[in-house]
């Protein structure tokens, strides 16, 4: 639901209540007692719903429809991703389904309303790198590790993003989702960067080139963010022939403005018969240099979609 809508639908409603200042005072409330008014909302609405209500609630939400996919297929392929991942030193976390409220959006580039929200300081997870970019600042933050020698952390978790749905099937609004995230410190001339993506690439070769046979093809998008963002692009450019010199790689200069990544990001292809479809990207963020407020961080972040290689 966009933000006219939203914003038409919350105008209506003050208007009914005539109290056209009810969220502003229920904003003044400490975060605790809010939370707290609207557990007890959600208790009594509880309350008037009846075990024979929940077939038809469940057949109007789509948050709450089961994927098609094979789930022996979808797990066993789990394995071998967090497997291939721990062999290449890259360390696999089993995430919570929820994360902290805002988790995304206080970045700045991603719109709540694209969250589901819940209680207790919470959302539904809808991106694990954020979650992971989170609990490395934490463990920067209280010396638990250092970075110095770059981090490398793994997930796979579903998803749920309540952006509208295409009507085409096989779309829900959860998904499943490998991402990593590495972090490391920098030390001038790009070096961290090329240390970080080197170990992104070497694991997405090995995954969809040696281990699922697939054709790979690489679109590499310039970004700002960088005072020479001319010499970086051409500094990963390099990087990614050297390392990858059988896969195509063509570029796209049409993003640099979206400040979501920072100097690059990256797109993979896959051939699946006569189509090529988008399997994962990914890119450098800002997030811990922000958690952290220090220029020297540097993060990595970058994902594939487990359903769409199974499928």
């Amino acid at each position: 639901m966009g933000k006219t809508s939203t914003q038409k639908i919350t105008t209506r409603i003050l208007s009914q209540l005539g109290n056209d200042e009810l969220i502003e005072n229920l904003l003044k409330l400490p975060k605790s007692d809010l939370n707290s008014l609207l557990l007890k909302i959600f208790q009594i609405q509880s309350i008037n719903i009846s075990p024979a209500d929940l077939v038809k609630t469940f057949q109007l939400n789509r948050f709450s429809v089961p994927s098609k996919l094979d789930p022996l297929a979808y797990h066993s392929f789990e394995v071998d991703l967090l497997s291939l991942a721990k062999k290449n030193d890259i360390n696999p976390i089993l995430l919570s389904p929820s994360a902290p409220f805002a988790s995304c959006s206080s970045f700045g580039y991603v719109d709540q309303n694209n969250i589901v929200s819940a209680l207790r300081g919470t959302e539904i997870l809808s991106d694990p790198t954020n979650m992971l970019s989170i609990i490395i600042a934490k463990q920067l933050k209280k010396n638990e590790v250092d970075n110095k020698i770059p981090l490398h952390y793994c997930t796979t978790a579903r998803v749920l993003r309540s952006q509208t749905l295409p009507p085409i099937e096989g779309f829900y609004s959860h998904f499943g989702l490998f991402s990593i995230v590495s972090s490391g410190k920098d030390t001038g001339s790009y070096t961290c960067e090329k240390i970080l993506l080197k170990k992104h690439l070497i694991y997405y070769k090995m995954l969809l080139m040696d281990k699922e046979n697939k054709e790979l093809s690489i679109v590499l998008g310039k970004r700002s963010g960088y005072t020479d963002n001319d010499g970086f692009f051409s500094e990963i450019t390099e990087l990614i022939k050297k390392e990858l010199p059988d896969v195509p790689l063509s570029f796209d200069f049409e993003q640099e403005k979206n400040n979501y990544y920072k100097g690059i990001n990256f797109k993979m292809y896959i051939k699946k018969g006569n189509d090529k479809i988008e399997i994962g990207d990914g890119g450098f963020v800002d997030w811990i240099q922000k958690m952290l407020n220090s220029k020297k961080e540097r993060c990595l972040i970058s994902g594939i979609s487990i359903d769409r290689l199974i499928i």
